[in-house]
C-alpha cells in the first residue's frame, strides 16, 4: 500500500481538526485519492489520519469563493494571498490541484 502525506502550515491544524478546512490547494504537488497522513510541523510533528476523497485540477483564475470557503478562508482574495505566500510566483494561468480531504477519527479516541 502506498502511503501519502499532505504537509500543512501549523496555522491550519485547528481548522482541519474542527472540519472548517476540508480542501487544500496544491501547486506542483501530486496527490491521489485514498488514505493520507495530514502532517503539521509544530514544535513536534502532529500527524492526523485522513482520506483524500476527491482531486480536481483547474487554473488559479478558475478558483471560486466556494473553493476559498472550503479551504478555510474568508474569501477568494484571502485564498489568493495565501497561495502567493506559499507559492511565490504563482500566476492566474497556472494549474493547481484542489484536494478534498477529511480527517479520520480513530475509534475510541478523542481524535
Amino acid at each position: 500500500m502506498n502511503s501519502q502525506s499532505l504537509y500543512f502550515h501549523p496555522d491550519y491544524l485547528d481548522a482541519v481538526r474542527a472540519g472548517r478546512k476540508t480542501t487544500t490547494v496544491r501547486f506542483r504537488d501530486p496527490v491521489e485519492v485514498g488514505p493520507v497522513s495530514l502532517v503539521f510541523e509544530l514544535d513536534e510533528e502532529v500527524a492526523l489520519p485522513g482520506v483524500v476523497t476527491h482531486v480536481t485540477e483547474k487554473t488559479v483564475d478558475r478558483l471560486s469563493e466556494a473553493d476559498a470557503l472550503a479551504d478555510g478562508f474568508r474569501d477568494l482574495a484571502e485564498l489568493h494571498d495565501r497561495l502567493r505566500y506559499h507559492y511565490p510566483g504563482i500566476g492566474p494561468a497556472d494549474t493547481i490541484t484542489v484536494v478534498h480531504f477529511r480527517p479520520e477519527h480513530r475509534a475510541g479516541g478523542l481524535g
